[in-house]
């Protein structure tokens, strides 16, 4: 999709794992960094094959604080000098793990002005801070972990062994049918291009 581009950076406890970045005025947006070398590599390919660099990423942007989400971010960091934004209920945790302070905590409903508006949906149970990113002119949800999947396009909640409170992030999966989407982009597992609210809706009413 022009704007949006999907990068598989390595496999975490078993399942693909992708980052994403998007093309937007004012610079480039990373969301979240991945956790070994071979993603740090996939990024900076990727990066290579737009013609750009490490110093065009203006913001990370962090689903969650989850160690194959976050553990390189204190090496892009260096390389990028862009800010990081993520959940408010994950910055200690971020902290604690990266030794990296965020430069802001997101909340619910908060808007980032860039790419037309990417709006902030915080989901947690997967983790205390745990948010997706709905991007208003293509219609299109980044959802980290909020929702999972497999390589056929099945979606799952995610699963118990994963989250803090696993009732809240299933119950909290509901909260994205309050928005106009089509596509939804996951951090493990295929992502929907076409009907995904439909498939979202029917994975909550498989939940409830």
């Amino acid at each position: 999709m022009k704007g949006v581009r999907t990068i598989e950076v390595a496999k975490a406890d078993g399942l693909d794992t992708e980052v994403y970045i998007l093309d937007c005025e004012g610079g480039l947006i990373l969301i979240d960094v991945g956790f070994t070398k071979k993603c740090k590599k996939n990024i900076k390919a990727e990066l290579d094959g737009m013609g750009r660099d490490w110093r065009d990423i203006k913001l990370i942007l962090i689903t969650h604080a989850h160690g194959d989400h976050i553990d390189n971010l204190r090496e892009v960091k260096e390389l990028t000098g862009a800010e990081v934004m993520l959940g408010e209920g994950d910055i200690e945790s971020l902290k604690e793990q990266t030794g990296v302070d965020a430069d802001m905590g997101l909340e619910d409903s908060d808007v980032i002005d860039a790419c037309g508006g990417i709006e902030v949906i915080h989901i947690p149970g997967h983790s205390k801070g745990n948010l997706c990113f709905y991007i208003r002119k293509h219609r299109l949800i980044i959802a980290g972990d909020t929702i999972f999947g497999d390589r056929h396009g099945n979606l799952y909640a995610p699963p118990e062994k994963y989250c803090d409170d696993v009732e809240s992030a299933t119950k909290g999966i509901g909260k994205l049918l309050d928005y106009d989407f089509n596509k939804i982009l996951l951090s493990h597992g295929k992502n929907l291009m076409r009907s995904a609210k439909k498939r979202v809706m029917e994975l909550v009413n498989e939940c409830s």
